[in-house]
């Protein structure tokens, strides 16, 4: 396929509707006008993020794009990922920044690493160029295979949640996900119609990976079952999302009425958390956990840990328990509850 041959897809075309829609009500609803939702889209330059690319350059005023190039692959992989996004940028005449990353050079694990760098570059970029929100081709199937693999973790409703719609990414943007509603196979499509050979990630398919293996065996297993299994999934961590969400402010009132004892410590009285469901004491200690030690490590915070830490606060044992989360460390004594940075 010649992929000087690309063409826009049309405004009126489905994907391009669905994904244009969720976009415009992710970034301030029919009260906004495009003009004032400017977008950096990050884009690999495979299938999902070109679509996701392809449906807002519909857009007036189009998107800006960031590429990411994260040196966990060949040099001439890389910079061919990098090439042919610049090179699709350019034929849809949007501007393409292209940005380098060393996760190797940090400690922890690489892939981990490499998502905290990525997230980095993409708000930096957005906030030097005055744009205000950050989109990714995340979408059906990715929801699917992460409501999934949580499953088989054990994860609360947080986790069934699965992957938020929308997030905050830093103090002046937003990072939005627009393409939840659609399957990769959609994104293909398009990607298709329009004359664009994507880039294929040969890490996608190393099924010592969880996520590749759920993508390669129980994936195609459950779509011969229904077809539609990805969509009604993302419906599910929708509803969980909203769940959580109603959670979620039933503990920051409860965080409210803690008392701060010293820097960097959080005091709660016993009592006031016996009697909170487990799904609150969770979310609680997790907002304490991003007060306390920061939003980065909260996910360290595993379901044993908080399990056992739970357990000795609705136990209501007064005698003196100490718990390690990660960063944080909780002591229970007497008639409270204290929370401290190590």
């Amino acid at each position: 396929m010649d992929a000087q041959r690309i063409t826009l897809p049309k405004r009126t075309d489905p994907f391009v509707r669905t994904v244009v829609t969720a976009w415009r009500s992710l970034t301030g609803g029919t009260a906004v006008r495009d003009a004032h939702r400017r977008t950096l889209v990050a884009c690999s330059g495979g299938a999902d993020s070109s679509a996701l690319l392809l449906a807002l350059a519909t857009v007036n005023p189009g998107p800006e794009v960031c590429h990411v190039i994260h040196g966990m692959r060949s040099e001439a992989e890389s910079a061919g990922d990098a090439t042919r996004t610049a090179g699709l940028c350019e034929m849809l005449g949007v501007r393409c920044h292209v940005v380098r990353v060393n996760p190797s050079a940090e400690a922890g694990n690489l892939e981990a690493n490499a998502r905290t760098a990525r997230y980095r570059v993409l708000a930096e970029v957005a906030q030097a160029r005055g744009l205000g929100f950050v989109v990714t081709g995340h979408h059906a199937d990715d929801q699917l295979e992460t409501v999934l693999m949580r499953l088989i973790r054990g994860a609360g409703v947080r986790g069934m949640a699965g992957i938020r719609s929308s997030r905050e990414l830093s103090k002046n943007g937003r990072l939005v996900r627009p393409m939840l509603g659609v399957t990769h196979d959609q994104a293909a499509d398009l990607c298709s119609r329009c004359g664009w050979c994507w880039n294929e990630d040969a890490t996608n398919s190393d099924r010592t990976r969880m996520r590749a293996a759920l993508r390669a065996s129980v994936l195609p297993a459950l779509r011969s079952v229904d077809p539609h299994a990805a969509e009604k999934a993302a419906r599910t961590a929708a509803a969980m999302a909203s769940a959580d969400d109603a959670i979620c402010v039933w503990a920051e009132r409860v965080l409210e009425g803690a008392s701060q004892a010293g820097e960097g410590c959080v005091q709660f009285e016993l009592e006031k958390l016996v009697v909170l469901p487990r799904s609150v004491l969770v979310s609680l200690i997790g907002m304490v956990y991003t007060r306390i030690v920061g939003a980065s490590g909260r996910d360290r915070l595993s379901q044993r840990v908080l399990d056992t830490c739970i357990g000795g606060i609705v136990g209501n044992n007064r005698a003196r328990q100490l718990y390690n989360l990660a960063e944080m460390s909780v002591c229970i004594e007497g008639g409270s509850v204290e929370f401290y940075k190590k």
